[in-house]
């Protein structure tokens, strides 16, 4: 049997990882002195509210190199193959901690792939991984390549609604955050091979919507991959995004997420984003 299992910044709901079958391990936040297992010990509601309170933004540390161990283990132990889809490894060492855990237990036995995304298109890869492993017919060693070349291929684009973050982690000078703020200017990122880019300026909330379509099919989706919506607080702003998706290309194969502590902790509470694979 194939077990999959991905970090907790993928961003899926309780409900999806049952579903799906897939374990994930937790980061951890850390808010001054106090620290917080991502969705164990904080809800996403919770951290946006610690959020929004904080001075200084709170920082993430990877899953640790013993949680990994210990969970290739137990699977192991029960004869599983395992498959692990991580974060970026150039958003976070959590890839590392998964490697240097699999050397310590049985490399043979244990795929890891790096994701070179985070959160709603790590969640598409998952999705794509479950799809995968249920028809049945390729082992997980077949899963993780197929991934592999993949995870260069996903794209994810978001909106930001405020640049307080962006400005507090050093992203943004002030004085550019301030004069942004007051013409209504929204930065729009780009996630490409695990670097974090903003590649453009969205002028009025009108226009949000509208930007994000114009990106996404610039960039030429293949659509036999499904598409993924993420949000931060603002589910019923995707949600309209996601409508005027569909008016435009039909009834899309979507996932929809809502983002977690570690992208949701630069970028804040009202983003609305898209991911995607491109075509070859």
């Amino acid at each position: 049997m194939i077990k999959i299992i991905a970090d907790s910044t993928c961003d899926l709901s309780g409900e999806e990882l049952k579903a799906w079958a897939i374990q994930t391990l937790p980061l951890t936040i850390h808010f001054g002195d106090k620290s917080y297992r991502d969705g164990i010990d904080i809800s996403k509601r919770e951290f946006y509210e610690k959020l929004a309170e904080a001075k200084t933004l709170p920082t993430t540390s990877q899953v640790p190199p013993g949680d990994f161990e210990h969970a290739f283990r137990k699977h192991l132990n029960a004869g599983d193959e395992l498959l692990v889809v991580t974060i970026a490894s150039a958003l976070s060492a959590t890839y590392q901690s998964a490697v240097t855990a699999a050397k310590a237990v049985d490399a043979n036995r244990i795929h890891i792939v790096d994701s070179m995304t985070g959160s709603f298109g790590h969640a598409l890869l998952l999705r794509h991984a479950v799809k995968l492993r249920d028809g049945g017919k390729l082992t997980a060693a077949q899963i993780a390549k197929e991934l592999q070349e993949l995870a260069p291929r996903v794209r994810l684009y978001a909106v930001v609604d405020t640049l307080k973050y962006l400005k507090m982690g050093g992203r943004l000078s002030g004085s550019a955050a301030f004069i942004g703020s007051l013409l209504g200017i929204k930065p729009l990122i780009e996630v490409k091979l695990g670097k974090v880019t903003s590649i453009a300026k969205v002028r009025g909330e009108k226009n949000v919507i509208k930007t994000l379509f114009e990106y996404f099919d610039k960039a030429k989706p293949d659509l036999r991959y499904g598409v993924a919506f993420g949000n931060s607080q603002a589910r019923p702003l995707m949600e309209e995004t996601m409508r005027y998706f569909n008016n435009h290309l039909g009834s899309l194969d979507a996932l929809s997420t809502d983002l977690g502590a570690v992208i949701g902790t630069h970028v804040g509470p009202g983003v609305i984003g898209v991911g995607f694979i491109i075509k070859e």
